[in-house]
């Protein structure tokens, strides 16, 4: 990609506190901006050569534009917020997405253009420093992301969390209000924001991250693992993680491992290579349909 070349990358969450932005609207807009001279958030009044729409369903724009376009999806969330996601993927070039689950969804709608799987990535350089070796019997586990995620997904969790009396901090977007096994742990809850979550990821021994059996769950990308990895915690996904992670040598051999993996397949850069090459295969294809014309 030319080195002029602008990306305005417009998330639906513009308008949101930045230090309120979570999951994989943070990794595939503000972190993404912040890595390439080329890839910048959208600012009103300001030219831009290309455009990426991360979850902004904003189909006025999308006719005004004339260059390049890519639809950005993390998340099935059309279906909940009654958009139509095939009139607005038909006004783009191509459309990613960052899961292969979502991809092959996805793809489904969009037969007559590309559809690409471009997962959740960090930018490594942005990340404080990860926790320290972990010693000792696990004490602390720690979820976080959006509260209705966590009444979905939690109670599966409780008996082993119970079992070995691990203390168990939330950290979200609201309490956890749910009457049932999790709520009866008591679990200490705090307001999200991701200077807190990074503070107490750096003390935790580990993250929960368990799935759902709804077909939701099915699309999610590992954002919060990759996170988790990234700052030096292991991450429990089923009940029977937790008891294998107790012990700080397991704990310090998932970490190791993980930590290798997102290092070298998880690297923001690589985001910045996958968007230049899609962008480059739109600009051929508009010139091509240009001259044929």
């Amino acid at each position: 990609m030319q080195k002029s070349f602008r990306v305005g990358i417009i998330p639906g969450s513009y308008f949101a506190p930045r230090q309120k932005i979570e999951g994989s609207s943070w990794l595939r807009a503000y972190q993404l901006a912040g890595v390439s001279p080329n890839y910048m958030l959208w600012e009103h009044g300001m030219d831009y050569d290309a455009l990426i729409f991360q979850k902004a369903y904003w189909p006025e724009m999308m006719d005004l534009f004339k260059g390049p376009k890519i639809l950005d999806l993390c998340d099935p969330d059309w279906y909940r917020e009654n958009v139509d996601i095939i009139s607005l993927g038909n006004k783009v070039q191509a459309v990613t997405c960052s899961s292969a689950a979502l991809t092959d969804l996805v793809a489904q709608y969009f037969p007559d253009r590309p559809v690409v799987c471009v997962p959740d990535r960090l930018d490594l350089t942005s990340f404080p420093p990860s926790r320290p070796q972990h010693k000792g019997r696990a004490k602390h586990a720690v979820w976080f992301g959006y509260i209705h995620n966590a009444h979905e997904t939690l109670p599966s969790m409780a008996s082993m969390l119970e079992q070995c009396r691990l203390h168990l901090t939330i950290i979200s977007n609201a309490p956890y209000e749910q009457n049932d096994a999790i709520a009866a742990l008591h679990p200490e809850y705090l307001p999200y924001d991701s200077k807190r979550l990074f503070y107490h990821l750096r003390h935790a021994d580990m993250v929960l991250n368990p799935r759902s059996d709804r077909a939701y769950f099915r699309y999610k990308s590992l954002n919060k693992s990759l996170i988790s990895w990234q700052m030096g915690v292991p991450v429990a996904v089923e009940p029977l993680d937790i008891e294998c992670l107790m012990n700080a040598d397991a704990r310090n051999r998932e970490v190791a491992c993980r930590q290798s993996i997102v290092a070298r397949e998880y690297d923001i850069q690589q985001t910045i290579v996958q968007y230049d090459r899609i962008f480059e295969d739109i600009i051929a294809q508009m010139r091509i349909t240009d001259v044929s014309k």
